[in-house]
């Protein structure tokens, strides 16, 4: 791009005289709607468009564009660029998105807390009030990195089976790195939904390694770690090692009718 023949301004563009570009990927109508659906004019910010010979040729936000049409805006604010060529406009496209790095878990969460989100701090006191922070891990047990599966948990099962899966995780394993990981929270978490807090620190104490083991052993034959059944599964571990020692009379006896 030559920076001597190349300038910008902002503008109020109408929409009917921008133009798609064919070197973008398409339109996800998903991803409109989406945008409709959540649309905030204030969030909108600005389209890139470049002027070039006579028209308005659309670099980046094709997906905010058809949704502003969608909800029957007829102009847009944009930063135009003038003096590309067709090719650089495409290197412009290319390398804008290239260098963009998109929002983490990690970063949604606490622009969260600091926007003052409920949810956000609800999860946030329970986490640290049983010992953990949010964050990227870094094989660390006290860091949760696995954002998205407190929200899983909170949603599905509530806010105090959230509270009780950290409490026994953080009690019973304290400092094992992959105690605090996806796969344990929830499984765990599926354990608390289905028999609360039973004696599970004091029968499962020790008993992480083996658990671990038979768990990715039981998920690398099914051929679905990660998958939905992931949960259920690990809690059926988790059942079948609490049992362990128990006879079927005992009143401690778990019962595990739910099996993936």
């Amino acid at each position: 791009m030559n920076e001597k023949t190349t300038s910008q301004h902002i503008a109020l563009i109408a929409l009917a005289d921008i133009a798609p570009s064919d070197y973008q990927r398409s339109t996800n109508p998903t991803q409109v709607a989406n945008i409709v659906k959540r649309f905030d004019e204030a969030k909108l910010g600005t389209l890139t468009v470049s002027d070039r010979d006579g028209k308005f040729h659309i670099i980046d936000g094709a997906h905010r564009a058809r949704a502003l049409r969608t909800l029957g805006y007829t102009h847009a604010l944009c930063v135009v660029l003038t003096g590309l060529t067709y090719e650089q406009e495409a290197e412009y496209y290319r390398t804008q998105n290239q260098d963009k790095r998109p929002l983490t878990q990690a970063d949604l969460f606490k622009a969260g807390l600091a926007s003052g989100d409920e949810q956000c701090l609800k999860i946030n006191r329970i986490v640290e009030a049983n010992g953990f922070k949010i964050g990227m891990a870094g094989r660390n047990f006290f860091k949760i990195a696995a954002i998205n599966t407190l929200y899983t948990i909170a949603e599905a099962y509530g806010y105090a089976e959230l509270d009780d899966t950290l409490c026994l995780i953080a009690t019973t394993w304290s400092g094992i790195e992959r105690a605090s990981q996806r796969e344990c929270l929830l499984g765990v978490a599926e354990f608390v939904h289905h028999y609360g807090l039973a004696d599970f620190a004091e029968r499962m104490r020790d008993k992480f390694s083996v658990v671990w083991y038979d768990y990715t052993e039981a998920m690398r034959v099914q051929g679905s770690i990660g998958s939905a059944t992931s949960s259920k599964k690990f809690c059926c571990v988790l059942v079948e090692h609490y049992n362990r020692g128990l006879k079927r009379n005992s009143k401690k006896y778990l019962k595990w009718d739910d099996r993936p």
